[in-house]
């Protein structure tokens, strides 16, 4: 694999420059190309376009490198921000300060530009159709499956929950689905919900190939678009999203038939115990990861925030006070390895999402793919332990086990999983990848901040951020 290879796209209409910034790129990705009608004559300015789009997505700080994870992390408690006021401010719920305010116009901005970016390769392709190139209807698949998790993730922070009422999921956000600078209406949490779902059921029939590109023994190497497809919205990641989609909806009979899929396919295992105790922190790892953003330069940024011991000794962030505790209570003889492999005791530190090799400057040398975690296999058996939970409780356990065993826990037995075990065993599993908070959001948990206070789960509010004054400030200029 190349690294640090900048791709500078101008957009035709707005004219604007991207920068890869901290990520990498596959081999096939070129040094320049322009982003504009020409760059659609040829299957290699379509990949050459969709490599540029999963940059943007991985940069440092601004959405998948950072933010997208950062931000749910210390809304949920998972750490704490000692000297940086944004995430502090934002940990309290505290929307509007100085500090939450840029992050959520960071975030807000810079994904619709995406989205935008998107829109103009999704339009071509549909032009082009599907006998155009080789690859034409991979192309199409992952962008519509990209505006999909965009706008997804979005509604996960901008919009109400989905128990909220009518009156509060009747604003969510826009769902962008043209290449144009017209006013794009928002759409309720229903709407969008039903969107996201639309563009990932297309996604899915588009990306079929999928069932032999991907294999079920993969390698870190790649020559090619079709090759390592676990760095892209693949046929299974899809399926995956589709699940974690209705589930999030509260509607679990269809997140158990996608979860399903992806378990059958026979595509995803669980590490081995020899690799997982030996586990490169900051990696995608080849057996469980589903799809997940390749990324060399966004390490350095982590590690800083993360104070990775030996490497920062700089305190961004800290840990929960109960870290330690939560992966050592209630495992009776068991070792959780999670707790010595993502941890480092003696520092305090988490270790998990970053490579302490590629953070202090030096070259990858591992089995597995430097990058950020966004789909792994193991949230698909507990969404298959949560259906079953209270109609089968025997094959709740087995789903649940196959997961705790292989993290060195001894299996929970017959009718003894509940709902409150599963979050615990959630929030461990996903530690640092920004999930806790919005699994709290949709049961409506109260929030206890590291300052002591309690923010009521029953309050939608404490659960949505505020849409950034610009947009609809934007919205009126442009009625006028």
């Amino acid at each position: 694999m190349k690294s640090n290879i900048k791709l500078n796209i101008t957009v035709s209409l707005a004219v604007l420059t991207l920068a890869a910034g901290c990520s990498g790129f596959l081999d096939v990705n070129p040094k320049g190309e322009t982003f504009d009608a020409d760059m659609f004559n040829s299957a290699e300015g379509y990949e050459d376009a969709i490599y540029g789009i999963y940059s943007e997505l991985s940069l440092d700080d601004a959405l998948y490198g950072g933010n997208l994870m950062w931000m749910p992390e210390s809304m949920g408690q998972n750490i704490t921000a000692v000297s940086d006021y944004r995430f502090g401010n934002l940990a309290a719920a505290d929307w509007k300060s100085n500090g939450p305010t840029n992050l959520r116009k960071t975030v807000w901005g810079e994904a619709y530009q995406v989205i935008n970016h998107l829109n103009n390769i999704i339009q071509h392709a549909e032009d082009g159709g599907s006998d155009e190139f080789k690859y034409s209807d991979l192309y199409l698949g992952e962008s519509l499956a990209l505006r999909a998790l965009i706008h997804f993730d979005l509604l996960r922070l901008f919009g109400a929950p989905v128990w909220a009422s009518d009156s509060k999921k009747v604003k969510a956000i826009p769902y962008v689905r043209t290449y144009s600078f017209d006013i794009t209406p928002y759409s309720s949490v229903d709407e969008v919900y039903d969107f996201v779902i639309g563009d990932l059921k297309r996604a899915e029939e588009l990306l079929a190939a999928d069932q032999e590109l991907v294999p079920a023994i993969r390698t870190n190497s790649a020559g090619g678009f079709t090759d390592a497809r676990i760095t892209h919205m693949n046929l299974y990641a899809v399926q995956a999203l589709l699940a974690r989609v209705y589930w999030s909806r509260n509607d679990l009979n269809n997140a158990a038939i996608y979860a399903q899929k992806v378990i059958d396919s026979g595509k995803f295992s669980f590490r081995p115990l020899s690799s997982f105790v030996q586990a490169d922190g900051g990696t995608l790892d080849l057996n469980e990861t589903i799809f997940g953003f390749y990324s060399i330069g966004c390490q350095k940024t982590n590690a800083t925030k993360y104070r990775v011991a030996g490497y920062s000794s700089s305190a961004s962030f800290s840990l929960a006070s109960d870290w330690k505790t939560l992966y050592e209570e209630g495992i009776g003889t068991g070792s959780d390895h999670r707790l010595t492999s993502w941890f480092d005791d003696s520092g305090q530190t988490l270790i998990k999402t970053v490579n302490v090799t590629v953070a202090g400057g030096s070259s990858y040398t591992g089995k597995s793919i430097v990058g950020v975690n966004i789909l792994r296999i193991p949230e698909m058996y507990y969404i298959m332990a949560e259906y079953y939970l209270s109609t089968n409780p025997s094959m709740a356990a087995d789903f649940y086990n196959a997961v705790i065993q292989t993290r060195g826990l001894e299996p929970v037995a017959d009718g003894r999983l509940t709902s409150d075990m599963l979050f615990t065993e959630r929030r461990k599993e996903f530690y640092g990848e920004g999930f806790t908070w919005h699994e709290m959001k949709r049961e409506g948990r109260d929030i206890k901040t590291a300052l002591g206070a309690v923010l009521s789960g029953s309050v939608p509010d404490n659960y949505t951020l505020p849409v950034p004054d610009e947009e609809d400030e934007a919205r009126n200029n442009m009625e006028i």
